[in-house]
């Protein structure tokens, strides 16, 4: 069987047909062509990521500051992995945003594999199918697969919806590098030939912890909120987690009759907010980007913060709002207490760190925010008992938020 060259597909498949960027973990089916983006593209362009999920919710972040298709890849057995974002902020009945999966094809009908890809394997195609996202299967030649991923980008855009190259075993040829691979994954260096220590060796940046010694904390989660937005410039934008903390931007922009351009309401993707705002910096360097997020969707996918907190550009900012409970849900207690929750948040690779539980804490930390930064907010629990949900549709929300970086 023809096998594809993984430059030339880069190259000419994916370049000449719009799309530069690739995000995603690893499978056996693409290796050729994971090993030709490891050796030749650096951060943004490619990235490895610790979770399916995290590289569609990139993906989704890259084309709303970009309105650019980007690859989302992994293997077929890690499609249920990125379902949550797929189905409740990428798909067509959502926001409707297109992307390109390429998707490993393990456990293929007919040929023999390992066992735990007797199951996924066979229902493969049927799980694209059954949530509507148009697919093909990749040929065996440059020129065909050219063609498909063609179509099937015409078909993202027209259909706004994402859309799957679903790639059999020994389709990509073994990519050789003329040289030792310099770059590595995510843009770290290997061994010791130019002298540079790998980024994973570094220890983690100070904390600065400026919290109060009052036992009734002062802020809530509403005013948390109101002294970020106060300190936005002009070209800065918002992306903020599902429930309680877009609801709140919502209620407070409406009341100032403000537009929602620079504010993006995910309403779905929980967990998945920061690679979300990774990837709409990526579109995005004329500005800051405040990622807002509650401490549930922090804690879901924390792992994906951990490797992209160690690669974030200065004008990322990471805003967790901790008040210890699952407030659009009843109330219900964050399996993890405060304590614990600062010390996993200090562990991470961000540039700087701030700690904070009062107005002045978290105004002073969004002006010393120079690099890549979370702030964690602790508050207290007291919130509003209904707080408005957009009455827009979301296509709307997209595209007024698309707008803003014309």
């Amino acid at each position: 069987m023809a096998t594809v060259d993984p430059r030339l597909f880069y190259e000419q498949a994916l370049v000449g047909n719009g799309i530069t960027h690739a995000f995603g973990v690893p499978d056996s089916c693409l290796k050729g062509l994971l090993s030709y983006l490891y050796a030749t593209k650096h951060v943004p362009e490619h990235i490895v990521t610790a979770s399916e999920g995290a590289a569609v919710a990139i993906a989704a972040g890259h084309y709303l500051s970009t309105q650019n298709l980007a690859v989302a890849y992994m293997q077929n057995s890690g499609l249920a992995n990125s379902l949550n974002p797929l189905q409740s902020l990428a798909a067509k009945e959502v926001f409707g945003i297109p992307m390109l999966l390429v998707i490993g094809w393990r456990g293929r009908p007919g040929e023999h594999d390992e066992p735990e890809h007797a199951l996924a394997g066979p229902c493969t195609l049927k799980i694209l199918e059954l949530h509507g996202f148009p697919y093909e299967v990749m040929p065996d030649t440059l020129w065909e697969t050219t063609r498909v991923i063609a179509r099937l980008i015409k078909t993202a855009k027209e259909g706004k919806t994402p859309v799957a190259l679903v790639v059999p075993n020994h389709r990509f040829a073994e990519y050789r590098p003329d040289e030792t691979v310099q770059n590595g994954a995510n843009g770290t260096t290997y061994g010791t030939s130019n002298g540079t220590a790998s980024k994973i060796s570094k220890r983690p940046s100070r904390v600065e912890e400026w919290r109060s010694a009052e036992v009734a904390l002062p802020l809530s989660r509403e005013y948390a909120i109101r002294c970020v937005l106060k300190q936005l410039y002009m070209d800065d934008v918002t992306v903020s987690s599902v429930g309680g903390n877009s609801r709140e931007i919502y209620m407070i922009r409406k009341e100032k009759g403000e537009d929602l351009s620079r504010s993006f309401l995910s309403i779905g993707a929980m967990g998945h907010t920061y690679p979300l705002a990774y990837g709409v910096q990526t579109g995005h360097p004329s500005g800051r980007v405040f990622c807002i997020e509650g401490d549930g969707s922090f804690l879901m996918h924390v792992s994906n913060t951990a490797v992209l907190a160690a690669e974030a550009p200065s004008n990322l900012i990471h805003v967790v709002i901790h008040n210890g409970i699952h407030c659009s849900t009843g109330s219900q207690p964050i399996p993890i207490n405060t304590e614990n929750l600062l010390a996993l948040a200090g562990s991470l690779p961000y540039q700087q760190k701030f700690f904070v539980d009062t107005a002045e804490g978290l105004i002073q930390a969004c002006e010393w925010a120079e690099k890549s930064t979370l702030i964690v907010v602790v508050v207290n629990q007291s919130v509003k008992k209904t707080l408005p949900r957009p009455s827009e549709h979301p296509y709307e929300l997209r595209d007024s938020y698309i707008s803003s970086f014309a």
